[in-house]
């Protein structure tokens, strides 16, 4: 349970401490700040990583789940980012505050499901 905690504090730190306002307002428009972004999100997230391979003591399965997980982020943010900006521009803020909340959901769903995974995975190729 810990370690899914620090999961999402991880990607909480990554997702929001560490996106620049450049990065949240360009990566629905650029391709090339959304790479900035989920680059940035890749490194910081890579604690995760560290974090997983100790729990569950093989370091090649972690990194297999954060490469995993930074490609969901890239996918998940491409649509996104795309319709909570519209929402903004729309100046609906119930619908844009919605959605970076679906936008949260379906992150810790991704980061949780594929956690998962990789420990069943790790356990059978021991």
């Amino acid at each position: 349970m810990i370690v899914i905690l620090l999961i999402f504090v991880v990607h909480f730190l990554a997702d929001f401490v560490f996106q620049s306002s450049k990065m949240a307002t360009g990566k629905s428009k650029s391709f090339k700040w959304l790479s900035i972004h989920v680059g940035v999100y890749g490194l910081v997230s890579l604690i995760s990583a560290f974090i997983i391979g100790f729990n569950i003591s093989d370091m090649r399965w972690a990194l297999i789940w954060w490469g995993i997980n930074v490609g969901l982020h890239f996918v998940v943010d491409f649509f996104t980012s795309k319709i909570t900006s519209r929402f903004w521009e729309q100046k609906n803020m119930r619908l844009f505050f919605v959605m970076i909340g679906f936008d949260q959901l379906l992150h810790n769903l991704c980061l949780i499901t594929t956690y998962f995974l990789m420990i069943g995975l790790a356990m059978v190729d021991r």
